[in-house]
């Protein structure tokens, strides 16, 4: 009985498999393809991964120093912002976090409330280990598997770890603003 319900399983298998074909072209080249005065019935059509120039990183690369010693950060993905966060506190850069780093959003809500917005970088600093352990759970950003980027708002985004417990960290996730080209950090996520 065992071995005739695996074999009727197996066949509906394959017959389910042999009427379910898709194929798309990605690319074709012809054996001739480039060479002038050839035409073919089949046009040749070559695989192309065109990026929007706003999240090309500059020549110069994500921080660029001017002769004059300024910091440039430049953020197209949160692998950036990450590596910018790290960089600022590992260094001290108070008022490059603040200027650079941080969003407008979020500056603008510590001026709102009478406080300074270099005080974020203060709390952070304080945390640390949480930024750093939150990123050793991200360690390729939005390219680590089984992150996630989900919109939040208007040009609000988050990466957070899904699919688990865990009670180890205070923080989960990053939200980020995407302005002026760059993604600056909106806060951390919250581990509740």
């Amino acid at each position: 009985m065992f071995r005739a319900l695996l074999v009727v399983g197996l066949v509906v298998s394959l017959l389910a498999l042999g009427g379910c074909k898709y194929e798309r072209v990605v690319s074709h080249k012809n054996l001739l393809s480039g060479v002038p005065g050839v035409e073919s019935s089949t046009p040749s059509a070559a695989r192309t991964h065109t990026k929007s120039a706003i999240f090309a990183v500059p020549e110069g690369g994500i921080r660029q120093v001017d002769e004059h010693g300024e910091v440039t950060l430049h953020s197209k993905s949160f692998t950036h912002l990450m590596s910018h966060i790290t960089h600022a506190i590992q260094n001290e850069e108070r008022e490059l976090f603040t200027e650079q780093i941080l969003s407008t959003v979020t500056r603008d809500e510590f001026v709102e409330r009478g406080l300074d917005p270099g005080l974020a970088f203060d709390e952070i600093k304080l945390r640390e280990r949480d930024v750093f352990r939150l990123f050793h759970f991200l360690p390729m950003g939005e390219y680590t598997p089984g992150t996630l980027v989900k919109p939040m708002g208007q040009r609000t985004f988050r990466i957070g770890i899904y699919g688990g417990d865990h009670p180890e960290l205070r923080w989960v996730g990053i939200d980020a603003v995407f302005e002026d080209g760059n993604y600056r950090l909106r806060w951390f996520v919250n581990n509740s």
